[in-house]
């Protein structure tokens, strides 16, 4: 697990203040008494950057129950004084929501009495360093948080550099294949997270017989030179043989489909694309153990997938013409951001079928997965473990996103998947976890 970068010693019981038009007039109460109890540091993301938070209306709302959600705990008016014990030399960025005067030996290194949205600032640090913060509440949200940037960081390094170490192991594995080729359809918004979803994939995972990615229409340029220089072994295929592909099945309106909507490009690029027998991953995906099970069961049944929630009715009531079916699907809960595929059916019926379906108004996932469904109901199915294969959307993540033990992974996970969410890894975020991810089955 990542630590945070520093100790909380002590927070002092709230303490009115003097305030007038958004300014704290008083002066702190450094020797305020002390709460018996005191919140537990997580991580949280502050407008793109990531730091240990501490949620001070979470805690003094705790215990409550409401007759309707509200908001609780703001404490408007308060201040209180806490106690942080800093763990490594750096630069401490922080974020806070009002304003905080920050003393270390009795003397002031930063002084904030505004009242603000969540707002950045820095101070340098040693390890050992004790700071006491004294922030106050006007109203609203309330909460404080730090990461550290290290004083001897190289700051020359780029994102690639922090993923290269890794690419040597890729290659390696990649040299002795054991199993179909992997195909991913991504846009290209968070390069790196593409790059640790699919290096877990191929570390942790298994080895594809190739890497076939798509997509490239939508990558911006930083992306896109990001790609060619993390992603050597892949085979990109460029959007305009996509296109022609599928206007040779389709036809023009199956094409401009797929250029209008997403989902309708990845059913494009996973069923008339080739190859026939593959496995799709989205990026979202990391992947932390072998998958065994799941290529296992590739041997026996035409369809595997990571699990959803049973969306039966959903599906059939969009696409039952397809399966004429009614009742529970064998599909219903597929979820296709980790699936393999053994695919007979001929591209032009798919196309037509495509062709036909519903107003792409439809919720999209509804769309696309409930294609798949009602499309591969009567093939040989088999859904993957919900425990081993992973959704945080319906079963929360312990630890949360960034403080999970990936290296000991104690839950026994076989992937993760961060669809649904409205908040997935970011960039950041991979950049922090690459590491715990991709090393645990390298030594």
């Amino acid at each position: 697990m990542i630590d945070p970068p520093f100790d909380l010693l002590s927070c002092s019981w709230p303490r009115p203040v003097q305030h007038a038009d958004g300014r704290w007039l008083s002066e702190p109460e450094w020797d305020a008494p002390l709460m018996p109890v005191q919140p537990q540091p997580r991580w949280q993301t502050i407008h793109g950057d990531l730091c240990w938070t501490m949620d001070w209306r979470e805690l003094f709302s705790n215990g409550l129950k409401f007759w309707a959600p509200r908001c609780s705990g703001e404490m408007r008016g308060f201040h209180m004084v806490f106690c942080l014990r800093i763990r490594c030399s750096g630069t401490l960025i922080f974020w806070d929501d009002d304003g905080c005067l920050i003393r270390r030996r009795g003397q002031l290194v930063h002084v904030d009495r505004n009242a603000h949205a969540a707002a950045r600032s820095e101070i340098t640090v040693n390890a050992g360093d004790r700071l006491q913060v004294a922030q106050w509440q006007h109203d609203g949200e309330w909460m404080w948080g730090a990461r550290l940037a290290h004083v001897m960081a190289d700051k020359s390094q780029t994102a690639a550099d922090a993923f290269r170490p890794y690419l040597n192991e890729v290659e390696h594995r990649l040299r002795e294949p054991n199993g179909p080729p992997l195909k991913m359809y991504f846009s290209g918004a968070s390069p790196l997270r593409t790059v640790l979803s699919l290096y877990s994939m191929i570390i942790n995972g298994y080895r594809p017989s190739s890497v076939l990615v798509f997509g490239d229409y939508q990558w911006p340029a930083a992306s896109r030179e990001l790609f060619e220089g993390l992603l050597p072994f892949a085979n990109i295929i460029g959007v305009e043989e996509v296109l022609q592909r599928i206007e040779s099945i389709g036809g023009s309106s199956l094409r401009s489909m797929a250029l209008q909507h997403w989902f309708v490009m990845k059913i494009c690029v996973g069923l008339l694309c080739p190859p026939a027998e593959f496995c799709f991953m989205d990026d979202d995906v990391f992947v932390l153990d072998r998958i065994d099970e799941a290529l296992s069961a590739f041997q026996t049944s035409n369809l595997v997938f990571a699990p959803d929630a049973d969306y039966s009715a959903e599906y059939l009531a969009a696409w039952a013409w397809i399966c004429g079916k009614d009742g529970v699907l064998p599909t219903g809960t597929i979820n296709t951001g980790l699936y393999c595929l053994r695919n007979s059916r001929p591209p032009g019926k798919l196309a037509l079928d495509l062709l036909r379906g519903p107003a792409t108004g439809l919720p999209e996932w509804q769309w696309e997965q409930g294609f798949m469904a009602c499309q591969y109901s009567d093939e040989s199915v088999r859904e993957l473990p919900t425990a081993r294969y992973f959704y945080p959307y319906f079963d929360g993540l312990p630890g949360g996103l960034l403080n999970y033990d990936y290296v000991r992974n104690p839950c026994g996970f076989v992937s993760i998947h961060f669809g649904g969410l409205a908040e997935k890894p970011s960039d950041q975020a991979a950049r922090i976890l690459a590491p715990e991810i991709l090393e645990r089955r390298m030594a």
